[in-house]
C-alpha cells in the first residue's frame, strides 16, 4: 500500500505525497490539482445543491465535479489547519461534506483516475489513531459505510499476535482489492482516516465521521 501517514496531498500519481513531498510540488501541479477550479463549480457548491444520499443514482456530471471539488479543498484546509469552520464545525456542514464523499465515491471521475465502486476497484484507507480501538471502529464504520468488504486487521508488530492488543499510537491501512489489513505502531501526531480513490488522496476526515456519538457497538475482531 502506498499511504504515508502524514497529512496527504491530491496528488496525480501512484504515490501518496507526504508533507515534505506536497511542498515541493512544481507551481503547475498544484494549481493543476490542489486549487479547486472554482469557477466551473461554484454555483453546484452553493447550500443545498449537493444532493443528498438518496438521490445519488440521479447525480448530474456537475454535481459530481463539485463533490470532488469540495473534497479536494477540503484536504488542502485540513493540510493547513483550516479546515474546522468551513467543514466541521457544525452538524450541518459536516454532513454536507459526508454528502460530498458518497457522490464522489458513487460514480467515475476519470481525472482521479476513478472509475466508481465495482469489484475490480480498488480503494485504500488509512487511519491514524492513539488507539487501536479508534481505528478499528472507523475501520469498520467506513467499510460499512462505502459497502467494501471488512476483514480481520494483522498485526505488523514483532511480538503482538493480535492487532486488538496493541497499545499506544497505531496506523492501520486496509487496501479493498488485496482485501489486506494490517496494524503497525505510530508515533506521529496526526489521527483521522485517509481515503484514496483513483489516483487522488482525500482527508484526513475524522475519526468518528460516520458514528459521531460512537453509538454503534464496537467491532468484534
Amino acid at each position: 500500500m502506498s499511504f504515508l501517514p502524514n497529512t496527504p496531498t491530491c496528488v496525480q500519481s501512484g504515490h501518496l505525497a507526504s508533507r515534505s513531498t506536497r511542498l515541493h510540488a512544481p507551481a503547475a501541479h498544484r494549481r493543476g490539482w490542489i486549487i479547486p477550479q472554482w469557477s466551473h463549480t461554484r454555483s453546484a457548491l452553493d447550500a443545498g445543491s449537493i444532493t443528498v444520499a438518496a438521490d445519488l443514482p440521479s447525480t448530474s456530471t456537475a454535481q459530481r465535479e463539485a463533490a470532488w471539488e469540495l473534497l479536494k479543498d477540503f484536504t488542502l484546509k485540513e493540510f493547513r489547519g483550516a479546515a474546522q469552520e468551513p467543514y466541521l464545525s457544525s452538524p450541518a456542514k459536516r454532513q454536507r461534506l459526508r454528502e460530498a464523499l458518497k457522490i464522489a465515491f458513487s460514480g467515475p471521475y476519470p481525472p482521479a483516475g476513478w472509475m466508481g465502486p465495482s469489484d475490480d476497484s480498488e480503494v485504500l484507507l488509512g487511519v491514524v489513531a492513539s488507539d487501536v480501538k479508534f481505528a478499528a471502529r472507523a475501520y469498520r464504520d467506513w467499510c460499512e459505510e462505502l459497502g467494501l468488504p471488512l476483514v480481520m486487521p494483522n498485526s505488523r508488530v514483532d511480538g503482538v499476535s493480535s492487532a486488538m492488543q496493541l497499545r499506544g499510537g497505531v496506523y492501520l491501512k486496509y487496501n479493498s482489492k488485496t482485501q489486506l489489513c494490517y496494524v503497525s505502531r505510530y508515533d506521529g501526531r496526526d489521527r483521522g482516516v485517509l481515503l484514496q480513490l483513483g489516483q487522488l488522496q482525500l482527508g484526513h476526515f475524522p475519526l468518528g465521521f460516520f458514528d459521531e456519538g460512537m453509538t454503534k457497538p464496537p467491532p468484534m475482531f
